[in-house]
């Protein structure tokens, strides 16, 4: 059994061109919908298209390159010879942009089932349910479905007909509610200026975060006045990792060479790009993958720290080790910022006021001055018990209270 995907990519904007080809955040709305079906399972794409332009079979192209395949289809006796009996399909309406958790709900096994919200002025380009219900835009069907479609005479909507066929087979109704349309988390982007809109909104509405003094006050702002220009194309997600990553390579190259106030301040630059590689991991669908690399850079910035002087000790001329509060508390430091950090993912719904935990950032944003004027010593020996302080401070604050 396997999951394939029917997109619909030939609704028209009324510029002339294709709605599954608007671009928000310098990703179009098909990019964004086959990146979130990988996520939920989907290996085979359907796109159900009128004309197949040039711009439709480069994005194609650009989903294969993801590991996916691709086939246009134009009727369901099309759609008919790429389906097993025991296979389930997922219908996605044309221009929609929803959330990895609506595709994750529609994915799950069982009988087939339809997204509905509430029939409100928020919800009119949905296709009408019923009397009080509209189409949420992504439905799960079986083969049987197609194939009564494939032998009705006449020219059919593929998307629409097999989604009235679900209806009347009495396919399970998954509810969302209204007001997330409202927030733009689910939409059907009909023209530019809504796709616009969307992208504005979605900037607004990115959180600085969670955890961590230095990356909320500090590097998350700073990103999100960035953040119009890092989502205009698609390349910075794709360099920016590699940015980052060599960034704290350089961090650790300065030190090693004895470039101590240096490689903080690259600290402070690497730590903007693990920042601003959160803030699209938040934004764009290309979540997943980012994770997994901010991850691994994040990892390496924390052991850098650790170890941050014996790599300034390699640079000396017989190689000595560094002094004791240096040499003990950065350990120590480091060790603080994971206590931090378990505390924080172990914490749930249980908590509030993550932004006081200590985090690296904080530590190279204070570091980086201490090295610069020759009082490294006594900023080892502080950063520690301030880390301590803020976890106390935290522990204390951030109990919800009981309810009464």
């Amino acid at each position: 059994m396997a999951l394939i995907a029917l997109v619909g990519a030939s609704e028209t904007l009324p510029d002339g061109g294709l709605r599954a080809l608007v671009s928000i955040a310098g990703e179009t709305l098909i990019e964004r919908q086959a990146v979130r079906l990988a996520d939920v399972g989907v290996t085979h794409i359907a796109v159900a298209v009128g004309a197949v332009p040039a711009e439709l079979l480069a994005t194609c192209d650009r989903i294969r390159r993801r590991g996916m395949r691709v086939t246009s289809v134009r009727t369901a006796s099309d759609l008919m010879a790429l389906v097993e009996e025991d296979d389930r399909i997922i219908l996605v309406a044309d221009g929609l942009r929803a959330g990895g958790t609506h595709y994750a709900a529609i994915a799950k096994p069982g009988t087939p089932a339809i997204l509905v919200t509430g029939d409100t002025v928020l919800t009119q380009g949905f296709e009408r349910i019923d009397a009080t219900r509209r189409w949420g835009g992504l439905a799960c069907i079986s083969p049987p479905m197609v194939a009564e479609l494939a032998a009705m005479p006449g020219e059919w909507d593929m998307m629409l007909t097999l989604l009235r066929l679900a209806v009347q087979a009495g396919a399970r109704r998954l509810y969302c509610e209204p007001a997330l349309f409202e927030q733009g988390e689910i939409a059907i982007v009909a023209d530019r200026p809504t796709a616009a809109l969307i992208e504005q909104s979605s900037l607004q509405r990115v959180e600085y975060g969670g955890m961590g003094l230095g990356r909320s006050a500090i590097m998350m702002p700073l990103v999100r006045l960035a953040g119009p220009l890092l989502v205009k194309s698609p390349a910075t997600a794709r360099y920016l990792p590699y940015v980052t990553g060599l960034l704290w390579v350089i961090v650790a190259l300065l030190a090693a060479s004895g470039l101590a106030a240096a490689g903080a301040l690259a600290a402070v630059f690497g730590g903007l790009g693990l920042a601003a590689m959160r803030f699209l991991s938040a934004f764009r669908a290309e979540s997943a993958g980012q994770d997994r690399w901010r991850e691994i850079i994040r990892t390496f910035a924390w052991v850098l720290l650790a170890i941050f002087p014996w790599l300034l000790s390699l640079a000396g001329a017989e190689h000595k080790a560094p002094p004791f509060a240096e040499a003990a508390l950065a350990p120590c430091l480091a060790a603080a910022i994971l206590l931090a950090r378990w505390l924080y993912e172990d914490s749930g719904e249980k908590r509030r006021f993550h932004w006081l935990l200590p985090d690296a950032d904080q530590a190279w944003i204070m570091l980086a001055p201490s090295l610069l004027f020759g009082f490294a010593a006594p900023m080892f020996a502080i950063l520690p018990l301030l880390a301590l302080l803020q976890i106390l401070l935290w522990i204390r604050l951030a109990r919800r209270p009981e309810a009464r």
